[in-house]
C-alpha cells in the first residue's frame, strides 16, 4: 500500500514538472507574439507619420512648380523644408530629406518621373507639374520581439507620395493664332482690343473651338458633350496643365446656348439651363457689361471720343483682305488698312504696355479718349463703370471674367477630339454677357497679353 502511495505521488511530481515546461515554453511563445503584435503596431504607426509627412512635403513642393528653373529650386527647398517640421517613430525623430528623394515629372505616373536634379534649364522645366517624395527605408529597431530569430534585427519602412496640379484656370475654350497684324502683337493679339472669338478660326466665321477639360492625350475626350462641359465653363477650369508645344483636344461640335449661359455666370447670371453653381463659380464683383451700343454713364461711348461702331476689331477674309466668307479663314483687319470705323471697344480693361491715354490718337487712327476713368473701367469700384452682383452673390470674386484662354495652332484643329498644338495662354477680358437678349449669342473678348509663366495657376492635389 505504501508503495502505491510513493508511486502515485512519483507520478504526480513529474506531471508538475512537465506542466512547468509546458507553461514557460508557452510564456516564451505568448511574450514573442506579444511583442511581434507590439513591434509591427509601431511599425504602422511609423509607415503612417511617414506617409503625412510624404504628403506634406509633395503637397508643398508642387505649388512651386511654375515651368521655369526656379520652380524647381523652390520646390526642393520647400519639400525639404516640410519634410523637416514633420517627426516620425511616435514623433521621437525628425525626418531628413535631400533633393535625391525628390522626383518630377509631366504626369503622375511612376514612368514619368525623373530625378529633380537632373531639371537644369528652363526648357526641362517647362512640362514639369507633379513632384515626388521619397522618404527613403527609415529603421525603427525592435521592443520584444527580439526573441524571435525569424524577424529581422531592424525593422524599417518608408511613404511615397505625389502632388500635382488639377482644376487648372484654364477656361475649355481654345483661339487661334492670328496673323502678324502689323504691329506689337503676341501671337497676333494686340493688348487693349477686343476680338470676336467666332471669327478667329481657320474654318470660317462661326465656330468656337472648345477643348476637352479631363484630357490632353490624342484621341481621348472623356467629356465632349454639353452636360459635362458645363461645370468646367461655369468654374473656368479644366482638369490637366496645358503645356507650351504639347496638344490639347479640340471639338467644334459643341451646342453654343448652354456654354455660352455657363459664360455668363461671370455677370450674376445663372439659368438652370447653365447649371452654374454660385459657390463654385461665384460672379465677378464688377459685372458691368461695356456694350458699344449703350449710351449709358460707363458706357464705351462715354471713354470714347469717336462713339464705337462695333464690339470687336474688324475681320477680314485672311486672303484678299475683303469681307470674310463662309467657310474660309478670317483674319483681323491689318494695321496699316484699318480706320476709326475698324476698331470696337478699346481699354475697357487693358491696354497696350505703358500706353497712355494721350497717345489714342496714334495709337487708334486719330481716335480720342475722354473722361477716362484710371486705371480702366473694369478695375473700378464704385461710380458708373461699376456694378456690383446681386446682395445674395456679394462681394463676387474679381477677375472672373478674365477669361485664361488656350492659343493654338488651329491648322489641324475642329471637329469631335481633334489635337491642336498649344502655342501659349491668353488673358483674355469679357467685355459683355455672351448669352443676353440682346447679345448675337458670341463671346466678345479683350486681349490683356500672354500669361508671364507658362504653367497658369491651379490648385494641388495628392495622386498617390
Amino acid at each position: 500500500m505504501n508503495r502505491q502511495q510513493g508511486l502515485r505521488a512519483e507520478i504526480r511530481s513529474r506531471q508538475h514538472g512537465a506542466v512547468a515546461i509546458i507553461v514557460a515554453i508557452s510564456l516564451v511563445v505568448l511574450i514573442g507574439m506579444l511583442g511581434l503584435v507590439l513591434d509591427l503596431g509601431h511599425l504602422y504607426v511609423t509607415k503612417t507619420e511617414l506617409q503625412n509627412s510624404a504628403d506634406a512635403a509633395a503637397l508643398s513642393g508642387a505649388k512651386e512648380l511654375n515651368g521655369g528653373l526656379t520652380g524647381i529650386n523652390n520646390a526642393i527647398n520647400r519639400a525639404i523644408e516640410t519634410a523637416g517640421r514633420n517627426k516620425y517613430n511616435l514623433h521621437s525623430r525628425t525626418l531628413v530629406i535631400t533633393s535625391a528623394n525628390i522626383r518630377v515629372g509631366s504626369c503622375p505616373s511612376t514612368g514619368c518621373m525623373v530625378p529633380i536634379t537632373t531639371i537644369t534649364t528652363n526648357a526641362l522645366a517647362a512640362d514639369k507639374t507633379f513632384l515626388e517624395v521619397n522618404t527613403g527605408s527609415q529603421g525603427i529597431g525592435k521592443w520584444f520581439a527580439q526573441v524571435l530569430s525569424s524577424v529581422a534585427s531592424n525593422l524599417a519602412t518608408s511613404a511615397v507620395a505625389v502632388a500635382g496640379k488639377y482644376a487648372v484656370d484654364i477656361t475649355p475654350i481654345a483661339i487661334c493664332q492670328l496673323p502678324n497684324p502689323g504691329t506689337t502683337h503676341e501671337l497676333g493679339y494686340e493688348r487693349g482690343l477686343s476680338y470676336k472669338v467666332s471669327q478667329a478660326n481657320p474654318i470660317g466665321p462661326g465656330t468656337l473651338y472648345w477643348i476637352d477639360p479631363e484630357s490632353a492625350t490624342p484621341g481621348n475626350c472623356p467629356v465632349t458633350n454639353t452636360n459635362a462641359g458645363r461645370p468646367y465653363v461655369c468654374a473656368g477650369k479644366i482638369g490637366f496643365t496645358p503645356i507650351v508645344g504639347s496638344t490639347v483636344n479640340t471639338n467644334s461640335g459643341n451646342s453654343l446656348g448652354p456654354f455660352f449661359e455657363a459664360l455668363d455666370s461671370r455677370f450674376d447670371i445663372y439659368p438652370s439651363a447653365a447649371q452654374c453653381d454660385p459657390v463654385a463659380a461665384p460672379p465677378d464683383s464688377n459685372i458691368k457689361e461695356y456694350v458699344y451700343t449703350q449710351s449709358n454713364p460707363g458706357s464705351p461711348s462715354r471713354w470714347m471720343n469717336t462713339d464705337p461702331g462695333q464690339q470687336s476689331i474688324t475681320f477680314v477674309d485672311s486672303a484678299t483682305n475683303g469681307t470674310c466668307k463662309p467657310n474660309a479663314p478670317c483674319k483681323p483687319q491689318p494695321f496699316g488698312l484699318r480706320t476709326i470705323g475698324d476698331y470696337g471697344v478699346l481699354w475697357s480693361a487693358h491696354r497696350p504696355t505703358g500706353a497712355t491715354v494721350a497717345q489714342w490718337s496714334a495709337l487708334y487712327s486719330g481716335n480720342t479718349a475722354t473722361s477716362y476713368p484710371e486705371t480702366s473701367p473694369y478695375a473700378q469700384t464704385s461710380g458708373d463703370f461699376f456694378t456690383a452682383p446681386s446682395v445674395a452673390h456679394q462681394p463676387g470674386r474679381p477677375g472672373r471674367r478674365v477669361l485664361n484662354m488656350v492659343i493654338v495652332n488651329c491648322s489641324t484643329a475642329g471637329g469631335n477630339c481633334r489635337p491642336a498644338t498649344v502655342l501659349g495662354v491668353g488673358k483674355f477680358f469679357m467685355q459683355r454677357k455672351a448669352s443676353e437678349p440682346n447679345s448675337d449669342k458670341d463671346l466678345y473678348v479683350e486681349f490683356g497679353g500672354l500669361l508671364p509663366t507658362p504653367l497658369p495657376n491651379s490648385e494641388i492635389k495628392l495622386y498617390r
